[in-house]
């Protein structure tokens, strides 16, 4: 549905199983929007969403009744897990870290290399991850995250996460 922002869409798709909360089975409504603040309607467009939700919650709703017990879930890690929040946490300090320690080989990697390929084969070895990860992983990076200050709170917080249980 449009909403009250110019060029936005509200789009309202049904999942059979969530990742948002837990990764819980059954029927579940999500909600996305384009831009930066998220979903804006007008309170005229009310009435709207709440017709365009009931619609999607009823889809859904039918799908899971008709092919819900055959529908295929997958074991992958819960995402709100406290373990695995912590884990992820943990290979991104290191992650960084791993940055730090090579970041000269790592900007003469990138000058050298021909494309984003030959230098993600180069740098993977070096950061300690998969070189698929390497062009996703260093694109999120504040290059600022480098001096000195950070990398010692890093350090302090890496060290506290793996004195943890």
């Amino acid at each position: 549905m449009a909403t009250g922002v110019s060029g936005q869409i509200l789009a309202i798709d049904g999942w059979l199983a969530s990742h948002a909360d837990t990764g819980t089975r059954g029927p579940h409504v999500r909600l996305v929007a384009n831009g930066i603040n998220g979903a804006v309607l007008k309170t005229s467009q009310i009435p709207e969403l709440i017709e365009c939700l009931n619609l999607v919650a009823e889809r859904i709703d039918r799908l899971w009744e008709r092919e819900g017990d055959r529908y295929p879930f997958g074991d992958a890690p819960d995402d709100n897990d406290p373990a695995v929040i912590r884990q992820r946490r943990i290979e991104h300090l290191v992650l960084l870290e791993n940055l730090r320690t090579h970041f000269s080989e790592i900007a003469d990697i990138l000058v050298r290399s021909d494309d984003v390929h030959d230098a993600s084969a180069a740098i993977a070895p070096l950061l300690g991850i998969d070189e698929f990860e390497v062009s996703y992983r260093l694109n999120s990076i504040n290059l600022f995250a480098m001096t000195r200050r950070p990398s010692e709170a890093r350090a302090k917080e890496l060290a506290d996460l793996s004195r943890e249980p």
